[in-house]
């Protein structure tokens, strides 16, 4: 009979420079191997990522599987077919967790049987120090999932962090359902995200309540280009293109011409000459918080240009087939 209490489940897409240091951290659980294991899911890398997994097997209780469809919807979705125990922790391939991570989960969820999703604290490890204006400006929840300002006690799920998440077994279900389209895939520049999100709120709609400590901790790399300017408003893009699929309440009562939202339209037609010229600005708050506003708008937009595309398509091959 299996004593694994936890799975540890996460998928990997070109991890070869932040595994090492990722399972290296694991090996020093404090937790016995025989209470918990690994499903590490390889989303089609193109690099060695499958040969530094594998390098772990006899150091870590590991298990690696390979998902040829791109998507980190479609790797974890392979992954629940391997869990065991009654948590599993969901994380990502860049942190660096504490010894005592796993086993201060189990005391968590002991703690707290009332609840069913956790989340735990994140704090950067950053390998270029940010500029001031990015530590002061930048959202760092929305950028690199950081949450050190939030409270100890119950959350809305829409708090949990994909980086440092756990959940009972029992309110999963069959597979990591999400919204399709949404999250990390490498065959698109840019994709809506908020999976994790989307995730947490599905199975809190279903009755699942959160909670958030600061007692499960993991340190989230954070690589020298996600500090710059550019990655930054991409990301401000991925953040708006996926608040249009995970919070659709935000945008229901707002008026509409061909599918797109009337506001939000004007107000990036009207700050797109104004970008040029503020692109011209030093690298500050202002700058940063224009240019930020314009790349959440540019997302929205994409987003709703994607799904009335999306809908036209349907639409003809129903006329077609008739």
């Amino acid at each position: 009979m299996s004593k694994v209490k936890v799975t540890i489940l996460f998928s990997t897409y070109n991890g070869e420079k932040t595994l090492p240091t990722m399972l290296d951290a694991l090996c020093t659980a404090i937790i016995p191997k025989e209470e918990w294991k690994i499903v590490a899911v390889d989303n089609n890398s193109s690099d060695n990522t499958a040969a530094v997994l594998n390098s772990y097997k006899e150091r870590l209780p590991l298990e690696v599987y390979f998902e040829p469809k791109q998507g980190k919807q479609h790797a974890l979705t392979l992954g629940f077919r391997h869990l065991e125990g009654e948590l599993v922790i969901l994380t990502d391939d860049d942190v660096i967790p504490a010894p005592d991570w796993i086993e201060q989960f189990l005391i968590l969820a002991e703690e707290q049987p009332q609840f069913s999703i956790f989340g735990g604290l994140i704090t950067p490890e950053w390998e270029e120090k940010p500029a001031p204006w990015l530590i002061k400006y930048g959202h760092l929840g929305i950028l690199y999932a950081l949450n050190g300002d939030l409270p100890e006690g119950p959350i809305s799920a829409a708090l949990i962090s994909g980086p440092n998440s756990a959940f009972r077994r029992s309110i999963l279900g069959p597979g990591y359902i999400v919204h399709d389209g949404l999250g990390p895939d490498a065959t698109v520049a840019q994709f809506p995200m908020g999976e994790d999100t989307a995730f947490a709120l599905r199975l809190e709609k279903n009755g699942a309540k959160a909670f958030h400590s600061r007692h499960p901790g993991v340190r989230h790399i954070v690589r020298k280009g996600y500090v710059k300017e550019g990655w930054v408003l991409r990301r401000g893009e991925r953040y708006g293109m996926g608040l249009v699929i995970v919070r659709p309440d935000l945008f229901k009562s707002k008026m509409k011409i061909a599918g797109l939202p009337v506001v939000s339209a004007l107000r990036w037609l009207l700050m797109a000459p104004a970008s040029v010229v503020v692109k011209r600005f030093p690298l500050g708050g202002l700058r940063f918080k224009l240019l930020w506003a314009q790349s959440v708008r540019q997302g929205i937009l994409r987003q709703f240009l994607k799904q009335r595309s999306a809908m036209n398509k349907t639409v003809h091959s129903q006329l077609g087939a008739k």
